[in-house]
């Protein structure tokens, strides 16, 4: 696949993940929902859990990680993973605070539903929390449809978890 295009305004550029980017995606992610959303210690063990699932499933086809690069150092990740042979996922999307607001997280998502499509998966899901209400306009600018809605006590706080689809061509599932 190729990658999209990067906007010469942004100096943003896409690779793929390698598992040497792994301390700079838990880390990342742990500054910052520790630092803006208080979220406590155990969410250390959700990105590690995540992390394990993604690397195990990097040998798969069917998969498509991302690092989004500025100056030749990460400042964004995405992860596209089967989790039915139909429906794909996207897990630990994430943009360092001073790239959010420059079109970088809309290329990251339209290039993981791109392979999604390109991979003949029916729809993609993704799940966030109401306190990121960046993301859940991110996902619904993107035509994704908020499904479920649950109040969860995650990390030490009371939230509600959204969970969002996108239907892709020919996706009744």
């Amino acid at each position: 696949m190729a990658f999209p295009q990067e906007n010469p305004k942004s100096s943003i550029a896409f690779r793929s993940y390698q598992r040497k980017d792994r301390t700079w995606v838990a880390d990342a992610n742990m500054r910052f929902y520790r630092t803006f959303h208080n979220f406590d210690s155990t969410f250390v063990y959700a990105v590690s859990a995540a992390l394990d699932l993604v690397e195990g499933q990097m040998s798969k086809v069917r998969k498509f990680y991302l690092i989004a690069e500025c100056g030749g150092q990460p400042v964004g990740c995405i992860f596209l993973s089967a989790e039915t042979s139909t429906v794909s996922r996207i897990r630990l999307f994430y943009l360092d605070e001073a790239y959010r607001g420059r079109g970088t997280g809309k290329r990251l998502l339209s290039a993981v539903v791109t392979a999604a499509r390109e991979k003949e998966f029916k729809s993609v899901r993704v799940s966030t929390f109401d306190r990121h209400p960046e993301a859940c306009g991110l996902y619904e600018s993107a035509g994704f449809e908020a499904v479920r809605t649950v109040r969860s006590m995650a990390f030490g706080q009371d939230m509600q978890q959204v969970d969002y689809e996108l239907l892709l061509a020919g996706g009744d599932l």
